[in-house]
């Protein structure tokens, strides 16, 4: 096979893993076993499994009550999958594999890796975009939801934490400590989680609706962890309102581990952190490292819904995963903090993609991805900031409640399910009555952005307004000449008059377009400063 492209075929999906884990923090390495209850939807010899840096010791089926042991196993690197081939067909239905499995805990932030603090050892997960595989053999692509019920082993003296809520927890006749989770609701493979080690939580709080929230840290600060616990209650009880869909998981343990790559990753019950955006101390942390902490734990909190309860079907919609994230998490954290004034911080972060978008090295949002590490690779500040900058200028363009009446009917028809982009343009444009799918796929789609060259005239009736656009480059002698792009630019025109301020909303569609703004006394062309593009006026 060798092609680092593969996909798994769509003819066996997996429904449930029974896991478990043991862990060795002294030797760095792991053994464990996966059940694997998988639909067979046509009948195969052979099934493809995605696996890495594992070595994979015993492969089985079951079904019609009788174990069949896989003839063959073909290790491929570069695809980064294991093939089972079995002496007779698996037989359409539900069929059972079982797997043992070995592996060391890794010395890089990817997969199953190891972390020191203090002279301490942990262990943690980050499986986001494909690194499960380096973990347990699994089906790991976003599309293959299931449910997992997880089993860790671990050294005296640590504990574990894991998405589902600790159910039981005993010690084994070696001395080590066997904890069991609840099993989750439907979820991939990128999002199971577990962490290992000397951590110490604050006091569990309670969500309004009764959701146990608590942080982890290592030893020694938990009592830094008191802020972000409360901001992680506060913004779950405003996301469980705005979506109008009680919280999906047992749980909320965020965890500050001390190696951590990204700045955070929003496992559901398990949201794991970078230590500098989750531990502060309460009686001398800055403003800036509040805002941090509290915009970072909304952010992910989004994510339970959206990337977590509905998922992308595949990478190439990782940015609207992070893009709404990133647009609701600065929401919630605005409405729960009005004296901080994060609009201005969000409208203050949109420099940097406004720069970069204005070259013509820049890309769109949305870009084909061929397999995950090509979505990792690409992700930057216009996929990041550009794209929440383009939700946030839609919902200004259609309104704040119509919005949200097409995020709640998306969530409820995709709950523990995948689904698009193309899928939320939908809702949106039921919910709006506005054909959006134009609109959408432009600004996602074409790199760049325009600029509104603008001519006033004011009359004894108000304003008189004459546009022409075209795409903004930073190097003058392209932005003189330009490439011809145009996009349809939802505008929202703030005005005063007699009566006091007003809005109107236009879709500029074409190169030019006239407005008539009447009574108006001065015009804004940007109200709220949603809108991603630039505009020059004229000196009337």
């Amino acid at each position: 096979m060798g092609d680092k492209n593969f996909r798994l075929p769509r003819t066996i999906v997996p429904r449930r893993y029974g896991l478990r884990i043991s862990a060795d923090l002294d030797r760095w390495e792991f053994h464990g076993s996966a059940n694997i209850d998988v639909q067979v939807l046509e009948s195969t010899r052979t099934v493809f499994l995605h696996a890495l840096d594992l070595e994979i010791d015993a492969a089985s089926a079951f079904y019609a009550g009788t174990t069949h042991d896989a003839d063959e196993m073909q290790i491929d690197t570069d695809a980064e999958t294991v093939t089972l081939k079995f002496a007779e067909p698996l037989p359409t239905g539900s069929v059972r594999l079982d797997l043992r499995f070995r592996g060391r805990i890794l010395d890089r932030l990817r997969g199953f890796y190891r972390s020191e603090k203090d002279g301490l050892r942990y262990a943690a997960t980050q499986f986001e975009a494909a690194d499960a595989r380096r973990a347990f053999p699994c089906f790991d692509e976003p599309a293959f939801k299931a449910r997992f019920a997880l089993v860790l082993e671990v050294p005296a003296g640590n504990v574990a934490i894991a998405n589902g809520a600790e159910v039981a927890r005993r010690t084994l006749p070696d001395g080590r400590t066997e904890f069991r989770f609840s099993e989750t609701p439907p979820i991939s493979t990128y999002l199971v989680a577990w962490c290992i080690g000397p951590f110490e939580s604050t006091p569990v709080a309670f969500t309004p609706s009764g959701v146990p929230v608590r942080v982890w840290l290592p030893r020694g600060l938990a009592d830094k962890g008191i802020f972000a616990r409360d901001a992680h209650v506060q913004s779950l009880a405003a996301l469980e309102e705005y979506t109008a869909i009680p919280y999906p998981y047992a749980k909320v343990d965020a965890i500050g581990v001390p190696d951590f790559e990204a700045g955070a990753m929003e496992n559901p019950g398990a949201i794991t952190y970078r230590l500098t955006l989750i531990a502060a101390d309460p009686e001398r942390a800055s403003i800036p490292t509040r805002k941090g902490i509290f915009a970072t734990a909304a952010h992910e909190l989004t994510h339970m819904w959206w990337g977590d309860l509905v998922t992308m079907a595949w990478w190439d919609d990782l940015w609207l995963n992070e893009s709404f994230a990133t647009f609701v998490g600065s929401k919630v954290t605005a409405e729960l903090n009005p004296q901080w004034g994060l609009w201005r911080d969000f409208v203050a972060s949109l420099q940097r993609p406004f720069q970069l978008d204005a070259l013509s090295s820049t890309h769109p949002i949305s870009f084909d991805v061929a397999n995950a590490k090509q979505a990792a690779e690409r992700f930057d500040v216009i996929t990041y900031w550009k794209g929440a900058a383009v939700v946030r200028m839609i919902e200004n363009f259609l309104g704040a409640d119509v919005f949200r009446q097409g995020v709640r009917a998306y969530l409820q028809q995709y709950r523990e399910s995948n689904a698009t982009a193309d899928d939320f343009w939908r809702a949106l444009e039921t919910a709006s009555g506005r054909e959006l799918a134009g609109l959408a796929s432009a600004w996602i789609r074409q790199a760049g952005h325009p600029v509104l060259q603008l001519r006033t005239r004011f009359t004894h009736d108000g304003v008189e307004i004459e546009g022409e656009q075209r795409r903004f480059f930073a190097d003058p002698a392209q932005h003189e000449t330009g490439d011809g792009t145009l996009w349809p630019v939802p505008v929202v025109w703030k005005y005063r008059t007699a009566r006091g301020i007003e809005e109107q909303r236009i879709l500029w569609e074409g190169r030019r377009t006239s407005v008539h703004l009447p009574g108006a006394l001065w015009v804004y062309p940007n109200g709220g400063a949603s809108g991603f593009y630039r505009y020059v006026l004229d000196a009337a």
